[in-house]
């Protein structure tokens, strides 16, 4: 998907799996032309807040060839929605799990039960807005702007690592990066975090900086 000054207004995307097609069509609050009617002949399913105009239409389709269609509305904060990336570091903003469909909205991360259209769980993690997510194992690692979280399959936070500064970096490097047994992670003036899989610091990161430096002055 091709970022745009647009796509924070509105975008659509597909995505699917062996039991399930999804298909979701994104509006802003700031959306010129609305597409998206709020009224009683689809369900509507509240994300946060009833004053917050945003809202995503979904159409679902199992394997069967039945389909329901739906609204969440009331979405606060901004994203994109988009389905896992090509690349070694896979990550995404929305991702169907057996039937559920979980979603980073904002500063909401939901899943729904697709078979029934309820929520199975929703939270909040981060003091401010969530990005994208990777599947770590069995579990969820999702950026959030202030935290890095590993959160299970049923909305459990594992655990939360904060580093000296934010979350989004400004010389376009990857934030995060899963390598073998490790996570590696860049804040936002290119601070590097090494830790493992419990969240916990493997080095001191003083030492990763001068050894980087070392090595860059001996070649």
């Amino acid at each position: 998907m091709e970022v745009t000054k647009d796509i924070f207004f509105e975008h659509e995307t597909s995505i699917s799996n062996d039991n399930w097609k999804v298909d979701l069509s994104y509006e802003s609050s700031n959306t010129k032309n609305k597409k998206i009617e709020l009224n009683e002949d689809i369900p509507i399913i509240q994300v946060a807040n009833e004053e917050f105009y945003s809202a995503i239409k979904i159409d679902t389709t199992d394997n069967k060839g039945s389909t329901k269609s739906f609204i969440l509305s009331g979405i606060d904060g901004a994203f994109i929605l988009y389905p896992k990336s090509k690349g070694e570091n896979q990550y995404q903003s929305v991702l169907i799990k057996n039937d559920n469909l979980i979603l980073s909205l904002g500063f909401t991360l939901m899943s729904i039960d697709l078979k029934t259209l309820n929520i199975n769980w929703k939270i909040r993690p981060d003091i401010a807005e969530v990005f994208e997510f990777y599947e770590l194992e069995k579990d969820i690692l999702l950026r959030g702007e202030l935290g890095i979280h590993r959160i299970d399959f049923n909305g459990n936070v594992k655990w939360t690592y904060s580093g000296k500064d934010i979350w989004v970096n400004m010389d376009g490097k990857p934030e995060v990066q899963i390598e073998k047994n490790t996570i590696r992670l860049l804040d936002f003036d290119s601070q590097e975090y090494l830790i493992d899989f419990s969240g916990q610091d493997i080095h001191d990161n003083s030492k990763i900086e001068a050894k980087r430096k070392w090595w860059k002055w001996k070649k």
